[in-house]
């Protein structure tokens, strides 16, 4: 299981490179948004997925430090309201993955919990004071995309992933899919967030496999 850990860290870490390294490259070729905009937004998701996967793990695991996870949950919020606040396209992801995390009871620890309070009441800020019809669309879309992965991840041998069906099932698919449409649809901006939500799975798959090939970050308590 760790040698297995280990050999995913890697390879999912390596991902995670690639499509940050892809979204800088595609928004820079296009001129879709300026330096500074590629820069936040693909810093900002990876490192969020990231942040997300950690605290999860704390809890579920005893490679991680709970204490830091919830530490780290503040900042993690705040950061994550302030993309839902000054960024309509990061406000119709993270409002929707929000919302499908609440809806499948998966805010089950303290990091989590404290996370989503600050992130969500930001959001919910957010749409109250600029409301729009192409957000909620996506907003809808992501939500329902990341509810119905979710719901294929608690089957058991997919939980599992121990074979290529139930691998391939415990990467979300639905949701990517569903991520690459918007930006096909122009609902979201520019392909930089399909680029960018890779960076945020990728990241977050990442930190899972370090916990499963027992690499911890933080002290255990």
């Amino acid at each position: 299981m760790r040698r297995t850990g280990r050999r995913e860290a890697l390879f999912f870490g390596l991902l995670t490179v690639l499509v940050t390294i892809c979204a800088g490259v595609y928004a820079h070729m296009m001129g879709e948004v300026n330096l500074n905009h590629q820069l936040v937004i693909a810093f900002s998701f990876v490192s969020l997925g990231m942040l997300i996967k950690y605290g999860d793990q704390a809890f579920d695991t005893d490679v991680f430090s709970r204490r830091s996870a919830t530490v780290l949950a503040i900042p993690g919020g705040i950061w994550m309201g302030a993309l839902i606040l000054l960024d309509v396209d990061s406000a119709t992801i993270f409002l929707g993955l929000l919302l499908a995390l609440m809806v499948a009871a998966k805010y089950d620890n303290i990091a989590f919990k404290l996370g989503f309070l600050i992130a969500g009441g930001i959001g919910l800020y957010a749409a109250v004071i600029a409301p729009s019809p192409e957000m909620l669309v996506g907003m809808i879309a992501v939500f329902g995309a990341a509810f119905i992965d979710e719901k294929i991840n608690d089957v058991d041998w997919v939980e599992r992933g121990d074979t290529p069906a139930g691998w391939i099932l415990r990467q979300r698919p639905v949701l990517k899919m569903t991520i690459l449409l918007l930006c096909a649809l122009s609902i979201l901006s520019s392909y930089l967030y399909f680029f960018a939500f890779l960076g945020f799975d990728f990241g977050y798959s990442f930190i899972e496999s370090l916990s499963k090939g027992g690499i911890g970050i933080g002290s255990r308590s």
